[in-house]
This record gives structure tokens, sequence and C-alpha cells, in this order.
């Protein structure tokens, strides 16, 4: 799995997510941060949701997302 985008917000996330189901792709929303429990709160460093697709649709979700 590669990352092709990483969000703010699990909102963003699922948007592109959906973006790239309704054109073919298999994508994952991965969340590792607190940004889905308490949206309005700093924490350290980056915390990212990230979207990710498998290695083969890379390139091609890449692009997709590029172009819109």
């Amino acid at each position: 799995m590669k990352t092709v985008a990483e969000c703010h917000t699990l909102f963003q996330a699922n948007i592109i997510k959906g973006n790239l189901e309704n054109e073919g792709f298999h994508p994952v929303v991965f969340d590792n941060s607190m940004n889905s429990i308490l949206p309005f709160q700093s924490t350290q460093g980056k915390q990212y949701v990230t979207v990710r697709v498998p290695d083969q649709e890379y390139a091609a979700a890449t692009e997709f997302l590029e172009s819109t």
C-alpha cells in the first residue's frame, strides 16, 4: 500500500476515498491520529489521516488526483 493523500480530517480523507472508489480504485483510509476524536485540538508533530491504495494502483491514482 502506498499513500496517495495526507489529510487533516477524517471527513476530507473519506471524500478522497469516495472519489477514488468511483474511478475503480481500492483505497483504504488510515487514521493514526487523534483528529477524528479531537478535531480542534492541536497535537505535536504532523498528525495526518492518510489515504492509501495498492502498489499497482499508485501511479494511476496519483495521476487521477492531480487531474482533479
